[in-house]
């Protein structure tokens, strides 16, 4: 991550992808890991996003303070099922060292905490997700209906077009044959 990028996260505030969390309100090491866990979880079952510990919500810098980086994405691993791998990086700012914990989307897999607490965000809040919102993404695993998905950085020259004329004769007479 570059310092434009962190900057431009605390000017922006707290979203779908960002949330900040004060390293000083949490008193423990193991109530840090319960809320990277939580906030974690709730990222990957969206669209991937960034926690920041040292950071109050309204964006001041307060900073971190006896850490260990690798301690923090053990205990986001251990807790999470299926594990769940993040990215952690030390950001050393003036006001005070920044723990920035990353995770991608999980891409239709559903995570939850090793206690069984499932989580999705929703604007700049972490909600619960509950089993008949998962529906669509165990559907997508089970049986996966590739035609709808976006592929990305492709184009329109990356398509076979007489593939394309070959795949509609199909479908019509499939079509056709259903209606008799």
């Amino acid at each position: 991550m570059t310092l434009a990028e962190f900057e431009n996260d605390i000017k922006n505030g707290e979203s779908l992808t960002v949330e900040f969390k004060s390293w000083v309100k949490a008193k423990t090491m193991k109530e840090r890991i319960t809320l990277a866990v939580d906030e974690l979880v709730a990222f990957a079952n969206a669209k991937g996003g960034t926690l920041y510990f040292g950071i109050e919500d309204n964006g001041e810098i307060t900073g971190c303070t006896d850490y260990d980086p690798q301690n923090i994405i053990e205990g986001v691993y251990d807790r999470t099922r299926p594990a769940l791998y993040s990215e952690c990086e030390v950001i050393n700012h003036p006001d005070g060292d920044v723990i920035a914990l990353h995770v991608d989307c999980g891409n239709g897999i559903v995570y939850a905490t090793s206690s069984g607490k499932c989580l999705k965000r929703l604007g700049k809040n972490s909600k619960p997700f509950y089993p008949e919102e998962m529906t669509e993404r165990y559907s997508v695993n089970q049986n996966p209906d590739f035609t709808g998905l976006k592929i990305l950085e492709s184009s329109e020259d990356d398509i076979d077009k007489s593939l394309r004329k070959e795949s509609k004769k199909v479908q019509t007479k499939k079509q056709c044959s259903s209606i008799r």
